[in-house]
């Protein structure tokens, strides 16, 4: 990569270099500070704990699928006493080589977007979180359906969902686009057989993945599916915000610290939750049905998609934007004031709002200050705006896919 540097623009070179700088940064000054390395080490402990336990190869990570022990055993190659940052520079050369790739692939402009939305959302999370590798997987998996490879696509998508489970929301996303390669229109007829192939993959992929994990730990397999099934509304998403709005008429609204994050608890946290999933179930499938009509292309609607997963789930870790913002940045191609605003707000929030409220180490805070909740949700108004103005922008859009309902029948 650096050889090939020298063919860059001076403006390339200087943006590429400040990006780096500041993820150098939040390496020193942030993830090697007393609390800004805890994700790290959880992985460090569960790569440890499968490879090194007795017995090795029983152990998996309590709340993740059974993949991310391959991200978690970069904290032991080379194995280095200080595998913060050993774990840092490979999540660092991941973000290069994506830089490299996007510039190479679409444009230095949709590179320069996507570098700097991500270095700007995520000074906290970027080098000490594995949400570029499934991040990553969502991004090729994009580029192959482009170019007609659909069993790489699948087979992609299979590997992110037994990395972090979202991205098994994209796969009838990938199916449309394949259904509208064929020409083939999927109200009509039985699905074309490479269709059934590239499903098939995905779905046996992920199985096989599962039954692994169901035969070194039987009992705890399903684990991750159980742990983000119960957990609270998180304090930094969109209904933990309607939460806590609640609390000025009257309703009863309390933190709450578990699932390793910092969370909110009261009388609508239920409604909000089951309306929050509604919304989510909602927000896909209307995706999908924009993506059938061709109102939506195949990357508008796998960035629609992801901007739906975020803004609807009950947890919005500040890393969760990592998922979203590579596809954004290369189906627009340019700055977007609100997604600026909510990347810099993102980095306010996490990690200097948390540690300036006092909110590190265990033990949930008799409450949050007021200026605290305020700040996430002036971020979770701009992220509505800004995910309502790329949705907009994308069905007015001209280079959406032709409509598959009025496509040929199937053989």
């Amino acid at each position: 990569m650096l050889t090939g540097l020298r063919g860059w623009r001076a403006r390339e070179r200087a943006v590429l270099g400040v990006l780096v700088a500041a993820l150098v940064g939040s390496l020193v000054f942030y993830a090697h500070s007393a609390y800004g390395h805890g994700d790290v080490t959880l992985y460090h402990r569960y790569a440890q704990a499968f490879w090194l336990g007795s017995p090795p190869l029983r152990s998996l990570p309590a709340e993740y699928p059974p993949l991310s022990l391959a991200p978690f055993t970069l904290t032991l190659l080379p194995p280095l006493p200080d595998w913060v940052s050993v774990f840092a520079l490979w999540m660092l050369a991941l973000f290069l080589a994506g830089y490299a790739a996007i510039r190479r692939r679409e444009s230095a402009r949709a590179a320069e977007v996507a570098g700097v939305y991500l270095v700007l959302a995520g000074f906290g999370t970027l080098l000490g979180r594995f949400d570029l590798v499934p991040a990553a997987a969502t991004v090729v998996a994009y580029w192959a359906a482009t170019e007609r490879r659909f069993g790489l696509a699948y087979a992609l998508l299979a590997a992110g969902t037994l990395l972090k489970l979202y991205p098994a929301a994209l796969l009838p996303v990938v199916a449309l686009e394949q259904y509208r390669a064929l020409e083939v229109s999927p109200l009509r007829g039985r699905p074309p057989s490479a269709v059934l192939r590239g499903v098939g993959l995905f779905v046996g992929a992920v199985a096989a993945g599962l039954a692994v994990s169901a035969a070194l730990d039987p009992t705890g397999w399903l684990a991750p599916f159980v742990y983000n099934a119960r957990r609270p509304l998180q304090v930094e998403s969109v209904p933990a915000t309607l939460l806590w709005l609640s609390g000025f008429v009257g309703l009863p609204v309390a933190p709450d610290h578990s699932f390793h994050s910092y969370n909110l608890v009261g009388p609508l946290a239920g409604p909000l939750s089951a309306g929050a999933d509604l919304a989510l179930v909602g927000g896909c499938l209307g995706t999908y049905g924009q993506q059938l009509t061709g109102r939506l292309g195949f990357g508008q609607a796998l960035a629609t998609c992801l901007i739906v997963l975020v803004c609807c789930s009950r947890v919005l870790s500040p890393q969760y934007l990592i998922w979203v913002l590579p596809l954004v940045a290369i189906v627009a191609g340019e700055y977007d004031p609100a997604w600026l605003a909510v990347c810099a707000l993102t980095t306010a929030i996490f990690p200097f709002a948390y540690l300036a409220a006092g909110l590190v180490g265990p033990g949930a805070p008799a409450s949050y200050p007021l200026a605290f909740c305020a700040l996430i949700a002036l971020r979770n108004v701009l992220l509505l705006t800004a995910a309502y103005r790329f949705v907009r922008r994308s069905l007015g859009s001209r280079a959406a896919a032709p409509s598959l309902d009025t496509a040929r029948p199937a053989a």
